[in-house]
């Protein structure tokens, strides 16, 4: 598993390699560019061999220079992401996973839409609390983190809130197998498919399932959550991304969308629900 030194790493040579590809682009050399950029000429290649991260400026400089001033708007997102690249759960988490939770809320709050896709697990905002407990509990022992689940808990559904109040739109996704993975007893995990039915309801919200297809368009490895068009967080195992690149959030609208495609909503994801609550109960 990658860790979080190497996925920044990771993240500044893709940089790198796309002001290479750039300069190649227009024609010019290292020194060229570095001459009429007027910076020492060893700049260039530190840029181009991730030895430095650019700033800003250089960003603008370099594209004007090569003419390619309408990469400007992403590479300084991509700058932007990778000085902040992760909301760092380890630094967060030291006084436990409940601040953690409470960090999400002014996000949340200021946001108009919600387009959230999670494969094997109920979204946060829509889970119950036995379901979110089991849920936080399971983070907890993984990460070997200090045990505030109870405040965790307490955060997650103040969370919820937004769903009820103002005028926010959500857009949920989730994989089938959502539905059968166990994050609490049996009967909570029927409490928690009567949630599902519950929200599916709202006039504000738009839940799909994502069922199994011989093609689907595409199957992300990762859970990610859409606010409005400005970012995206994407969930790792070490870590979350916060994604700001407006070329970057588009390809994960194109993902949103195309996930959509092979859901099923209304009735049908109804009958699933309904299915799975007969199956925890011990009726299938």
């Amino acid at each position: 598993m990658a860790t979080l030194q190497q996925r920044f790493d990771e993240a500044q040579g893709i940089l790198a390699a796309r002001l290479r590809e750039i300069r190649n682009m227009a024609g010019l050399t290292g020194r060229d560019l570095a001459q009429q950029a007027g910076w020492h000429f060893s700049k260039v290649s530190k840029l181009e061999n991730n030895k430095q991260l650019p700033t800003e400026v250089d960003v603008r400089e370099w594209c004007r220079i090569c003419d390619a001033e309408s990469h400007i708007v992403d590479l300084i997102a991509n700058v932007r992401n990778i000085n902040t690249f992760y909301t760092e759960w380890r630094r967060l988490e030291e006084t436990g996973i409940g601040h953690v939770q409470r960090s999400f809320l002014p996000l949340y709050e200021r946001t108009n839409q919600f387009r959230i896709f999670q494969h094997s697990a109920i979204p946060g905002l829509i889970q119950t609390e036995a379901y979110a407990r089991g849920h936080l509990s399971l983070i907890v022992n993984f990460r070997s983190i200090p045990d505030d689940v109870d405040r965790a808990v307490q955060a997650r559904m103040k969370q919820q809130e937004v769903i009820t109040t103002g005028t926010r739109r959500f857009a949920f996704l989730i994989g089938e197998q959502a539905l059968h993975t166990p994050f609490c007893a049996p009967g909570d995990m029927a409490g928690q498919m009567d949630k599902l039915t519950e929200v599916s309801r709202r006039a504000n919200v738009s839940l799909g399932v994502v069922v199994w297809r011989a093609e689907t368009g595409i199957w992300p490895p990762e859970n990610f959550w859409i606010y409005d068009t400005e970012q995206v967080r994407v969930d790792t195992v070490p870590g979350q991304v916060r994604v700001k690149a407006p070329g970057d959030v588009v390809l994960y609208e194109k993902a949103f969308q195309t996930l959509s495609e092979s859901a099923v909503y209304g009735a049908e994801a109804q009958e699933l629900f309904a299915s799975a609550r007969r199956k925890w109960i011990g009726q299938e």
